[in-house]
C-alpha cells in the first residue's frame, strides 16, 4: 500500500476543492503485498474509477483497504475477474483459465497493484462527470503514485479512451510525455505509450460480459499493447 500520507493529501485536495463525494470514507489502494508485487517479472498496475462501498462498512472486519481485503480472500466479481486476469498476464494467459485454483486466484491477487483514481468511495453506476473531475484535479498526486508504484504494464479498466487520455497528460515539463492511446481495429480496446510504459486500456472487470470472452481479449489487448 501507498504511504497514510499520500491519502491525506488525497483527502486534503478533494476537500480543498469541494468535489463531490469528497465527505465519503477514502478507501486506500496500491501495491496489493509488496514483496510479492516487486519480484514479478511482470509488474501490473490495474488503474479502475473508484471503489463501490455498497455493504462493505457494515462488515466487522472492515478496513477501507485493499492491502487488507485481498491479502486473505477474493471476494465479488471484481476482484474474482481481475484474479483471474492477473493470472493471464503472468502466466502467459494458459487456454484453461477455468482451472485456476482459489490459491491460485488469491496469488495473483497478491501478485499486483490497483489503485482507483477517485479514492472516496463512490455507488455501483460512476458518474462520469464526477470521475473527470476528480482525475483533472488530482492528476498530479495520481501521476506520483503510479511512479511509485513502478509498473512494468498498466491495465485501465475505463473502456472509453477520455480518462487516459485526461490522466496521463502531462501536468508539469518533469513528468514527459502526453499519452496517445491508439484503439484497436476490433474496438474492443486501446493501447499507448507513457513514459516508455505500455498502458492498455480495457473493460472493467465487473463488465457485463462472459469471462471467458473478457480473459481471451484482454490477452489480445496485451499483445497489441506490447507489438511496438
Amino acid at each position: 500500500m501507498q504511504p497514510t500520507s499520500l491519502f491525506d493529501q488525497f483527502s486534503a485536495l478533494y476537500t480543498s476543492e469541494k468535489l463531490g463525494d469528497h465527505d465519503r470514507p477514502i478507501i486506500k489502494d496500491g501495491i496489493i503485498h509488496a514483496p510479492t508485487f516487486e519480484k514479478q517479472a511482470k509488474r501490473i498496475l490495474f488503474i479502475a474509477k473508484e471503489h463501490n462501498l455498497g455493504t462493505d462498512d457494515d462488515s466487522p472486519d472492515f478496513a477501507a483497504d485493499y492491502g487488507v481485503w485481498w491479502q486473505n480472500y477474493v471476494y465479488k466479481r471484481f476482484a474474482h475477474r481481475v484474479s483471474e486476469w492477473a493470472y493471464g498476464i503472468l502466466n502467459d494467459f494458459p487456454e484453461d483459465f477455468h482451472s485456476i485454483s482459489k490459491e491460485e486466484r488469491l496469488e495473483a491477487l497478491r501478485s499486483i497493484a490497483l489503485i482507483n483514481v477517485k479514492k472516496s468511495s463512490g455507488t455501483a453506476a460512476a458518474n462520469a462527470a464526477i470521475i473527470a473531475a476528480y482525475i483533472a484535479k488530482s492528476k498530479a498526486l495520481l501521476q506520483q503514485q503510479i511512479m511509485e508504484i513502478r509498473p512494468t504494464i498498466i491495465v485501465c479498466c475505463f473502456r472509453y479512451d477520455n480518462y487516459p487520455n485526461d490522466l496521463f497528460g502531462e501536468t508539469d515539463k518533469i513528468l514527459g510525455q502526453k499519452i496517445e492511446m491508439k484503439k484497436h481495429s476490433s474496438n474492443l480496446y486501446s493501447r499507448g505509450l507513457w513514459n516508455g510504459l505500455p498502458v492498455i486500456n480495457f473493460f472493467h472487470p465487473s463488465a457485463r460480459k462472459s469471462k471467458q470472452f473478457l480473459y481471451t481479449e484482454l490477452a489480445n489487448a496485451l499483445s497489441y499493447a506490447t507489438a511496438y
